[in-house]
C-alpha cells in the first residue's frame, strides 16, 4: 500500500488543541441532546420561521460531515496509510469530531427541513434514519477510539463508512430520482417499441416527463404538491392550479413554465437539472394542443395533427426501415391541393401518407393521381369521402399500404375484394358503413390486419362472431349500437378553395349522413335551434366573413361547431422581399407564406406561420401600376400564454421610385396585449390608405419586453404572422 507523505511533527498541532477538542465536544453533546429532542417532539413542536431558514441549508451542509467523516474513518481504519500511525490516529480523531460536528448541524437542518420540504414521509423516513444513525454512531466512536480492542474499532469504522453512502444515496434518490445513479445504465424502452406499438402517452410522451420531470414531482418529492409519475395526479395538477389544461397551451401551466427563461427561477426544470430539448418541448405542446390523450397508439392518431407527425419522428428515424427510394418535395407538393394532402410520414422517411379534404369535391379517379407515389404510401384517410366498392379497385396497387381509413363512406362489402393483395395492411377503419353480412367473407381474407374498426356498421351479431372466429389475431372494435346509444354527429365539412380570396368565394357545406339538416350563421355567432340560417345551396362569399355550422338530426345529438374565416384580400403586390429571416422554429415557406392566400390554422407547427422573434418582420413590395390602397391588415396569431403578442409598432413607408430614399408614410402602435385578452386568430388592422402607390415597405416589430403581468416578464415575444392583407 502506498503510504501518503510524513506529517511534519507540530502538524497534529496545527488542526486542533486539546483545549479546542474539548470545546467541540461540549458542543456534539449538546447538539446530541437537541437532535434527540427533535425526534422525540418534532410533531409536538412548532418550529419558528428562522429556524427554517437554518434548514434550509441543509443541501449545503451536507457535504462537509460526508468528506470529513469518510477521511477520519479512512485513517482510522487503515491507520497504515501514514508512515507514523499515532499520526492516523491522531488526525482521524480529529476529523471525526469535525465530521460529527458538522454533521449534527446537518442533521438539525434536514429535521427542520422535513417540515415543510413536500416530500413523501415514506421517503424521508429511511434517510433521516441513517442521517440519525450516521451522526450517532460517529458520536459513540469518537467517544470509543481508545478502546483497546482495535478490530471493533475497524469494523465499526467500516459500518458508519457503509451507513454514510446509504444515507447520501437516499438524499439524491429523493431529490434527483431513484434511479439517479444506475439511470445511464438502463435502456431506453424506446428502442425495443416498435412504431406499431407505440403508444402515445406510454412511449411518445412520459418518457420525457419521466426523465426530466418526475425526480421533483413523485410520490417521494412532491413540489408544489403536483405528482407526474401518475397520469391521474399529472392532469389534476398542483397548488398553482393545472399544469395541464387540454387543447389549451396558453392556461396550461407546464407550457409556461418550460418556456420561461432558464434562469427564471419559476422555469422548470429548475437550473442545475437536464432541461429539455426543442424536440421535447414542442412534443410537450404538441400533446396538449391535440387534447392531451392518454391511451392510443401513435398510428391511431390522424396523420395531420402535429404530434402524430412529431411521434412518429421519433420512431420512423430508428425503427423502421423501408426499401423504396423516397420521394422528390416537388412531386409531393404537386400532388397536394385544396383537397388532398401528401406529406412524408417523417423527417427522413420515405413512406408518404395521403389524406384527403371535401366530400363534394372528391373523385374517386383522383386516386389514380396517385401513382407516382403508390409505392411510398402506407397511409390513406379516405374518412366522410363518397367512396363505393367498385371505387376500392383504385386501392389495390398501393401495394405498402399500412393503414386505410374509409369511415362514412358508401360501403357494402364486396369492394373489400380489391384489398385482399395488401400484405401489409394492419389497421383498416370501416365505421359508418352500411356492410351487409355478406361482406365478412372478405374481410376473413384479410389475415394480416391488427385493428379493424366496425363500429355502426349495421353487420349483425352473428356475423361479427364469425369474424371474430376467422380473424383470432385481429382486434375488431364494434364500440355501441345506434339503438343502445344516443350519438353525436360529427361536424359538417366545409370545402373551399383558399380562405383568402379576391373578389368572390364559394364555399360548400355537406355532412355524411343522409337526412341531416346544417345549420350556419356568417357574423361569427353560434348556430343553435333559435340562430341560424338552413344551408341548401353553395355559398357566395365577398366580404370578409366568419362561417360556423353545425350539423342537426333526429335521434342524434347536434354536432360540434365547424368554423372557417374568411377574408377579402384583392390587392397583391407583383414582386415583394422580406429583408429579414423569421425564426427557423416558425419559418413556414419563407416569404412565399405572405401572399399565398393559405390560412393558417392555432397550431405552432403549422406551416404558413412566419415567427419573427429577435428580427421585425420588414417587407418591401413593388406595383407594377400605381395602385390605391384603401385597408391593409397583418393576419396574426394573439396568444399571452404561448408569447404571441400583436407588434409593438407598424411602420410604412413609400417611395416613387427604388432610387429614392424611402420616406415615413404611417407609424402605428396597436394596443398592448392584456392579461385579459384571450387567444385567437385576428386582422390586425392598419390604418392606412394612400394612392399611386408604386413601392411600399412594412416594418412590424416584436414586442421587445414582455409586460409585468407576464410570467416570462421582461422577455422578448413572438410575432407570428401568416399574411398580409391589402385592400
Amino acid at each position: 500500500m502506498t503510504s501518503l507523505p510524513e506529517s511534519s511533527p507540530s502538524f497534529s498541532h496545527v488542526m486542533l488543541s486539546n483545549k479546542l477538542k474539548a470545546i467541540l465536544g461540549q458542543i456534539v453533546f449538546a447538539v446530541n441532546v437537541f437532535v434527540l429532542f427533535l425526534v422525540l417532539a418534532e410533531n409536538r413542536v412548532l418550529i419558528p420561521d428562522w429556524l427554517h431558514v437554518f434548514g434550509r441549508m441543509h443541501p449545503l451542509l451536507l457535504h462537509f460531515p460526508i468528506v470529513l467523516i469518510l477521511m477520519a474513518l479512512l485513517l482510522i481504519g487503515l491507520p497504515d496509510l501514514l508512515k507514523n500511525q499515532e499520526d492516523s490516529r491522531t488526525y482521524g480523531r480529529d476529523l471525526l469530531l469535525l465530521g460529527t460536528l458538522t454533521a449534527g448541524f446537518t442533521v438539525v437542518a434536514g429535521l427542520l427541513l422535513s417540515h415543510e420540504s413536500g416530500y413523501a414521509q415514506d421517503a424521508l423516513s429511511w434517510h433521516k434514519w441513517t442521517g440519525l444513525l450516521v451522526f450517532w454512531s460517529s458520536s459513540l466512536l469518537y467517544n470509543f477510539l481508545q478502546h483497546p480492542n482495535r478490530l471493533m474499532i475497524k469494523s465499526s469504522a467500516a459500518f458508519i463508512a457503509l451507513i454514510v453512502v446509504v444515507s447520501g444515496h437516499l438524499g439524491a434518490s429523493i431529490t434527483h430520482g431513484e434511479d439517479f445513479i444506475t439511470g445511464p445504465l438502463k435502456s431506453d424502452e424506446q428502442l425495443v417499441v416498435s412504431l406499431e406499438e407505440a403508444e402515445v402517452f406510454a412511449h411518445v410522451v412520459y418518457p420525457i416527463i419521466e426523465n426530466k420531470c418526475v425526480s421533483c414531482h413523485k410520490a417521494s418529492k412532491q413540489k408544489g404538491e403536483l405528482r407526474m409519475d401518475e397520469v391521474e395526479r399529472l392532469l389534476k395538477g398542483g397548488e398553482s392550479g393545472p399544469a395541464i389544461v387540454p387543447h389549451d397551451l396558453e392556461n396550461s401551466l407546464m407550457v409556461q413554465r418550460i418556456n420561461l427563461p432558464q434562469e427564471d427561477e419559476e422555469h422548470m426544470p429548475p437550473e442545475g437539472k437536464p432541461q429539455l430539448t426543442a424536440e421535447e418541448k414542442s412534443i410537450l405542446e404538441a400533446w396538449i394542443q391535440s387534447g392531451a390523450p392518454t391511451e392510443g397508439r401513435v398510428q391511431e392518431l390522424p396523420d395531420s395533427s402535429s404530434i402524430y407527425s412529431l411521434a412518429v419522428n421519433k420512431f420512423s428515424a430508428r425503427q423502421v426501415s423501408y426499401d423504396f427510394d423516397e420521394v422528390s418535395s416537388a412531386t409531393l407538393e404537386e400532388l397536394t391541393n385544396f383537397y388532398r394532402k401528401v406529406q412524408p410520414l417523417g423527417l427522413e422517411s420515405p413512406a408518404v401518407s395521403v389524406s384527403y379534404f371535401g366530400r363534394a369535391n372528391f373523385d374517386p379517379g383522383s386516386l389514380e393521381e396517385l401513382a407516382p407515389v403508390r409505392v411510398q404510401t402506407v397511409s390513406i384517410n379516405l374518412n366522410n369521402m363518397p367512396l363505393e366498392d367498385p371505387d376500392l379497385q383504385s386501392l389495390a396497387d398501393f401495394v405498402n399500404l399500412e393503414k386505410l381509413y374509409l369511415n362514412f363512406a358508401s360501403i357494402q362489402g364486396q369492394g373489400l375484394q380489391y384489398l385482399k393483395g395488401l400484405e401489409n395492411l394492419q389497421l383498416l377503419s370501416l365505421a359508418g358503413n352500411p356492410l351487409q353480412d355478406d361482406a365478412v367473407t372478405q374481410l376473413a381474407e384479410l389475415k394480416n390486419l391488427k385493428k379493424l374498426y366496425l363500429w355502426n356498421t349495421g353487420l349483425s351479431e352473428s356475423a361479427l362472431d364469425e369474424l371474430r372466429a376467422a380473424l383470432p389475431g385481429t382486434h375488431i372494435e364494434t364500440g355501441a349500437s345506434v339503438s343502445e346509444t344516443v350519438l353525436t354527429l360529427n361536424p359538417p365539412v366545409i370545402t373551399f378553395d383558399r380562405a383568402f380570396f379576391r373578389d368572390k368565394l364559394t364555399v360548400q357545406l355537406s355532412h355524411p349522413i343522409g337526412a341531416t339538416t346544417i345549420g350556419y350563421t356568417l357574423d361569427g355567432t353560434e348556430p343553435d335551434s333559435s340562430n341560424h340560417l338552413v344551408y341548401t345551396e353553395p355559398l357566395e362569399i365577398d366580404s370578409d366573413k366568419t362561417l360556423k355550422a353545425r350539423a342537426f338530426a333526429v335521434g342524434w345529438i347536434g354536432s360540434q361547431t365547424a368554423e372557417a374565416e374568411f377574408i377579402q384580400s384583392t390587392i397583391a403586390p407583383d414582386s415583394y422581399q422580406m429583408n429579414y429571416l423569421p425564426e427557423d422554429r416558425h419559418k413556414g415557406d419563407g416569404q412565399e407564406s405572405l401572399f399565398d392566400r393559405k390560412k393558417a390554422i392555432p397550431d405552432g407547427w403549422n406551416l404558413n406561420w412566419l415567427g419573427f422573434l429577435n428580427n421585425p418582420l420588414e417587407v418591401e413590395m413593388d406595383f407594377d401600376t400605381p395602385t390605391t390602397i384603401n385597408s391593409m391588415a397583418l393576419s396574426i396569431w394573439q396568444n399571452g400564454g404561448a408569447r404571441f403578442f400583436p407588434p409593438s409598432e407598424v411602420q410604412l413607408w413609400t417611395r416613387n421610385s427604388p432610387d429614392q430614399t424611402w420616406t415615413l408614410a404611417k407609424t402605428y402602435q396597436p394596443r398592448p396585449l392584456t392579461k385579459e385578452d384571450p387567444s385567437l386568430l385576428r386582422q390586425l388592422e392598419i390604418p392606412f390608405a394612400a394612392s399611386d402607390v408604386r413601392h411600399l415597405k412594412l416594418l412590424a416589430k416584436p414586442v421587445e419586453r414582455l409586460p409585468a403581468w407576464h410570467g416570462a416578464a421582461g422577455n422578448k415575444a413572438w410575432l407570428m404572422v401568416d399574411e398580409i392583407v391589402i385592400n
